[in-house]
């Protein structure tokens, strides 16, 4: 699995490599999550464009995706394919603005992500957005780069779904999981840097900030628990609610 470096962001990466149980392993160059694309320059836009992609899928809400849409890249569909709508002050703030907004007004941090986090099983909106980008997936010859905001939960989520339906080792779809809090450390130095001064800001306001921005086991474990509980396990939650024929995606995306 290869990651890359962006000007604009740093969680983004090859799911290529990724050996399944069985001994396969996913094919490299097909498959990319990552961050949103609306903030790439020239360098940017040559990496991406090496990549040859078919399809971008945008998980965000619908006015995030309207205000800050990705980069146009030649020859690449692009797909909205919301999974929650996001609590927004004003959808023309860029991302990190609406949020640290949003913990201003007395928002625990870890409870929003594992209200998210519930939502990804329990909503109608996030099944259907899933069972889209699966359903896009199963198309013949497609090299996709599917993405939220930050690349962390909607985005994070698909990429652990899409791992253990290829057969991905659930310790390994995990470690794919928490590698994002890499790419944070440096966005929640910079965030933390920029508001530390502030009235608002103190020592549950820090913990917060790095509540929302980081990837934690507690967030996905919260959704592996409702998959249990509601479908009787993470696959059956993945054939039976989102409706993935595993048997193709395999054919189409493992060596």
């Amino acid at each position: 699995m290869k990651r890359y470096e962006f000007s604009f962001q740093k969680n983004i990466r090859d799911l290529g490599g990724l050996k399944t149980v069985d001994g396969r392993q996913i094919k490299e160059g097909r498959l990319f999550r990552g961050g949103a694309l609306a903030r790439v320059n020239e360098d940017d836009v040559k990496v991406i464009d090496s990549f040859h992609l078919t399809d971008i899928v945008d998980f965000r809400g619908h006015e995030e995706f309207l205000y800050r849409p990705d980069h146009i890249f030649d020859g690449v569909e692009y797909h909205n394919f919301p999974i929650i709508e996001e609590k927004v002050k004003n959808p023309r703030q860029n991302d990190d603005g609406n949020l640290l907004w949003f913990l201003q007004e007395g928002a625990s941090g870890a409870q929003h992500l594992l209200d998210c986090y519930q939502e990804f099983i329990l909503s109608p909106k996030a099944i259907q957005g899933y069972h889209d980008f699966f359903e896009l997936l199963l198309n013949e010859g497609r090299t996709v780069y599917f993405h939220c905001s930050q690349g962390k939960d909607r985005a994070g989520f698909a990429a652990y779904l899409l791992e253990i339906a290829l057969g991905v080792p659930e310790e390994k779809a995990r470690e794919d999981y928490l590698l994002t809090n890499l790419a944070m450390k440096e966005k929640i130095a910079s965030l933390t840097k920029r508001v530390e001064d502030k009235p608002f800001f103190n020592e549950t306001f820090r913990q917060d900030l790095i509540d929302i921005f980081s990837a934690k086991e507690e967030y996905l474990d919260e959704s592996i628990r409702l998959m249990k509980e509601r479908y009787g396990g993470t696959m059956n939650y993945i054939q039976k609610a989102v409706g993935v024929d595993v048997n193709r995606l395999k054919e189409l995306y493992l060596d």
